[in-house]
């Protein structure tokens, strides 16, 4: 009788067809029975835990790094409990899912700051957490449309906030648009189908979705396809007239649809069989009953040839036309909805477009045309094969397998279009940026919105480029418009401030930081460090001259990354991902998200290393109190009355604008160090209403406001300052009722401090004193500060 097969006698490509139908806690019981099942081949298999990772948590797949197991294994245990969702950007439509105040909030606060409120919380500039993601469960994707951010949990729910139009008018009745959702409301299905936050039901639960402009698409684990343009509205189920479509879990079968994507302003889906198909997103009608579930769509169009399958090992062509569409396009692996064009990958390495021909008279994708990958400067097509493309709106990327990630344009792709005819313009048409930071350097996806983009690496970092309109804090780089972001490399320009990240940016990238006590040491920085007055002529020029700027800007980058990788801190990340690792990245309009894996204890441990005890604190205290002056009745003379101090306003504006010292330079020398320089501006500024606690007479505010609004208007066609931006910066501080009477030199009040007691570990270093490239040395009293990681080369040629 023959011996019964042992299973550690079976070869590694069986074992690997059997671990799939292990749980994880099944799996990793199996991998600690034998020193065989310990080794990393099979313990760190990729293809089961990028399996186990993707069906638990209905986390989307990352074709670009499928094959590290490692990573996979990380991602699933710390999915678990350690899943937050960030947001950053425009917040008009209250699509941040934070920060945003209806008009009845805003209606409670005084009229002098409603503004300042409404505008502070429509910019979001730092990654902020969204309010009440946390008792959703685990979420597992998320993704951005043009005024939404929706977000998927791993029992396939969809929940929404903002609104999915923006722009849709509804004449009929009020409130005529879609009232934006502060909250995160889930979206619902027709009457008759069960809510998946109710329980699961295939037909019901998410597989994956995709967001549009202005609608979302969703794939259930059915194969149903459903659509929403209203958070408020249940979704339309999507039928194609004359495409079979097959609820059916092999994606090989024809009808199945194996991929939904939502592009600008058309829906798609990936069938077998079929390719893939393009039609108009459904809108369900103001007057269609809420019981209505399905939508019949009349008007599509086919991309051609994108239906070939590769047969497998047991099966072959059918036909020589599908043997040779096999040989010349291959089957499509990955394909994004521009605008106006459809861009692909197939498994041959060849990245292809068709242009959407949308009229009331033809709706059709009339042909493809191969799009030769080609770098900007090079004369010759590339020959590493493409493996994915990803793109939204305007622009695209196309991913190497060499490690390289090219970027491109619907321009391009147009002028490519219309040359199509001649061969060699064709060659030469299309070309690729090959931007320095996102070469080799482990670039996994990228996220476009209207004018930003940021890119997620396989580190766990995030890092943006591109320009945000309006400084509205859509590269999630800092600075409210001003002056912080400037140190990151953000130059505001226009009557809108639109911020656009400098060349020397591209180098390297900036990335995307997370912790808040980052924020307070950029804002330290930017108020002058421990001595403002020394590192005035450096403010200025990092202020005045982009080169210095963008230099500088890489300096700091430099010192804020990997304050988590400190050997102290070792203990609290086992799993060496860091404090916050991005699992993905997403972008539209002018806002972006991340779904980020957050080690809590790793994150407290680095908070806790930036404080230390001020020593000095008390001693200052005590000596404030006894240099005191104090009136008769045992307390603080009173402020200047409001004539004196209006016309001591007036005085110093008008000496400041002039190049004069001012009244309150002579209170400098009286201060602690590094306090002398800020005081100054803001004393010469504060408005007499501020300092006062006395109503100003009427005739009095109109004296004051005209020859200030005169200079005020001078002032803005010149070049600002760093003091002005300073100013600008800090006037929510000056005019903050709970600040009146507070200097802005408090270290609380400028990053120097978390409270009484304590100070930053930066609280005594000055702002950093550099050699630049081109020779020149940044002047000061200080030593020349050392660069981190080197001083880059700077490609300043790239194309932003």
């Amino acid at each position: 009788m023959a011996e019964p097969t042992k299973l550690l006698d079976l070869p590694v490509d069986i074992l690997v067809m059997i671990f799939p139908y292990l749980d994880a806690r099944s799996f990793v019981s199996l991998c600690r029975t034998c020193k065989a099942f310990q080794q990393p081949d099979v313990r760190l298999d990729s293809t089961y835990w990028s399996h186990a990772t993707r069906t638990t948590f209905r986390v989307p797949n990352q074709p670009m790094v499928q094959g590290d197991g490692q990573r996979w294994q990380k991602l699933y245990k710390r999915l678990l409990t350690q899943s937050r969702v960030f947001t950053w950007g425009n917040n008009e439509k209250a699509c941040l899912g934070h920060s945003f105040e209806t008009y009845e909030q805003l209606s409670r606060l005084p009229p002098a700051m409603r503004r300042r409120r409404a505008m502070r919380g429509r910019h979001v500039s730092w990654p902020t957490e969204m309010e009440n993601t946390r008792g959703l469960g685990i979420v597992a994707d998320m993704q951005c449309g043009g005024w939404s951010t929706t977000l998927l949990t791993s029992n396939g729910a969809l929940y929404a906030v903002g609104v999915v139009d923006g722009l849709q008018y509804i004449q009929r009745r009020p409130p005529y648009m879609q009232v934006p959702k502060v909250q995160l409301v889930p979206l619902r299905f027709p009457a008759g189908f069960p809510q998946p936050t109710e329980r699961y039901d295939p037909c019901v639960a998410t597989k994956e979705f995709s967001a549009g402009r202005s609608h979302i698409l969703s794939l259930c684990d059915s194969g149903k396809i459903w659509s929403w343009s209203d958070i408020e509205r249940p979704a339309l189920q999507t039928k194609l007239l004359g495409v079979e479509l097959v609820e059916e879990a092999n994606k090989r079968r024809r009808g199945c649809v194996r991929k939904v994507v939502a592009g600008w302003t058309k829906s798609s889906a990936l069938v077998s069989g079929t390719g893939i198909v393009i039609w108009d997103p459904v809108v369900r009608g103001q007057d269609d009953a809420e019981d209505e579930d399905t939508a019949l769509v009349l008007e599509h169009a086919s991309v051609p040839r994108t239906m070939y399958q590769r047969p497998r090992a047991n099966e072959r062509e059918t036909d020589q036309e599908t043997q040779a569409m096999g040989e010349d396009v291959g089957e499509v692996l990955s394909y994004a909805v521009l605008e106006s064009f459809v861009v692909f990958v197939t498994d041959l390495g060849k990245v292809f477009a068709g242009l959407i021909t949308w009229t009331a008279q033809e709706q059709n994708i009339p042909d493809i045309i191969e799009v030769p990958i080609q770098t900007d400067g090079s004369t010759s097509v590339e020959g590493s094969p493409a493996t994915d493309v990803q793109g939204s709106f305007h622009s695209f990327a196309v991913f190497k397998q060499n490690g390289e990630v090219l970027i491109s344009n619907e321009d391009n792709l147009r002028a490519h279009w219309n040359t199509k005819s001649d061969t060699r313009a064709q060659s030469d048409a299309l070309t690729f940026k090959r931007i320095p930071a996102l070469q080799h350097t482990g670039v996994i996806s990228v996220a476009f919105g209207d004018y930003h983009f940021h890119a997620l690496h396989s580190n766990g970092q995030i890092s943006s480029y591109g320009t945000e309109p309006q400084g509205c804090g859509a590269l999630g780089l800092g600075g409210h418009g001003d002056p912080e972001g400037r140190l990151r490399g953000i130059r505001y320009r226009g009557v809108g401030g639109d911020g656009q990240l400098l060349a020397h940016c591209y180098t390297r990238g900036r990335h995307v930081w997370f912790e808040e006590e980052k924020k307070e040491w950029i804002r330290f920085m930017t108020s002058g460090g421990h001595d403002p007055e020394e590192a005035k002529e450096r403010l200025r020029m990092s202020t005045n001259d982009t080169n210095v700027q963008g230099e500088v800007s890489e300096w700091f980058e430099q010192q804020g990354n990997e304050w988590d990788k400190h050997p102290d801190l070792a203990a609290a990340d086992e799993d060496g991902l860091g404090a916050y690792f991005a699992l993905s990245i997403t972008a539209a309009g002018w806002h972006s998200g991340a779904l980020v894996l957050v080690n809590e204890d790793l994150a407290d441990k680095v908070k806790q290393k930036c404080v230390v005890v001020d020593p000095s604190a008390e001693e200052d205290a005590e000596s404030h109190n006894e240099e005191e002056p104090e009136t008769s009745s045992g307390l603080p003379p009173h402020p200047p009355g409001a004539v004196a101090s209006t016309i001591q306003w007036v005085n110093n504006w008008t000496r400041w604008f002039l190049g004069l010292p001012t009244s309150a330079d002579s209170e400098a020398g009286n201060l602690p160090a590094g306090q002398g320089y800020v005081r100054n501006i803001c004393a010469s500024t504060q408005p007499p209403f501020i300092r006062s606690c006395y109503i100003v007479p009427i005739t009095w505010v109109l004296v004051t406001l005209f020859p200030l609004s005169t200079l005020w208007f001078a002032r803005s066609i010149m070049r600002l300052t760093s003091a002005d931006r300073l100013l600008r910066y800090n006037a929510p501080f000056l005019h903050d009722p709970r600040l009146l009477n507070t200097d802005f030199t408090e270290p609380t009040n400028h990053g120097a401090s978390p409270g009484k007691g304590l100070k930053y570990v930066w609280a005594d270093d000055s702002f950093p004193r550099l050699r630049l490239s081109n020779g020149t040395e940044m002047p000061g009293e200080i030593p020349f500060s050392q660069w981190k990681y080197g001083r880059p080369a700077w490609d300043l040629d790239v194309q932003i």
